[in-house]
């Protein structure tokens, strides 16, 4: 019985007891691991040669997507650079801070600068664009897994546009 009142003493004196403290210990354990997990994921950078650019008005534009899930509709991040920087029809963009592994490209060339790629009446664009592996799918966009590749550092990327 006494142990028990050292125990409950203990734990309204601000301390916690024998229990509390293995569980604090525990979590912490866990957060530090995720935590050590998280840090230890590789962010790299990749470079894209965006080529088929025939003006130079406007931007170019460039979804990154890492799931079948989001593709097409929120990518991880994007980036844009001026079609103005073309040379030949071609422009190097440089993508940052990727995550390793699976990843998807969508870009189109946003001509008139309206910050999205236009379509005609029977949906079709009317903007040129393009997606990683030169995927192209039928009666639409091609589906994530014919676009998706495996993201490796310093890799270059090259996508023709349509």
């Amino acid at each position: 019985m006494k142990a028990n009142t050292k125990t409950r003493s203990a734990s309204r004196a601000g301390r916690p007891g024998p229990m509390k403290q293995s569980l604090l210990s525990a979590s912490f354990g866990t957060l530090a691991m995720a935590l050590c997990a998280a840090g230890s994921a590789q962010a790299m950078d990749l470079e894209l040669e965006v080529s088929g650019l025939t003006q130079s008005e406007g931007r170019v534009m460039v979804g990154v997507y890492t799931d079948a899930n989001n593709w097409l509709k929120k990518p991880l991040t994007g980036s844009s650079v001026e079609a103005s920087q073309q040379k030949d029809g071609r422009v190097l963009i440089k993508l940052k801070d990727l995550p390793e592994g699976p990843v998807a490209l969508s870009i189109f060339h946003d001509v008139n600068g309206n910050g999205k790629l236009d379509s005609n009446a029977m949906g079709l664009p009317k903007e040129p664009y393009g997606f990683s592996n030169n995927a192209a799918g039928s009666f639409g966009p091609p589906k994530f897994e014919k676009a998706q590749f495996e993201a490796k550092p310093g890799a270059r990327v090259s996508v023709q546009l349509n």
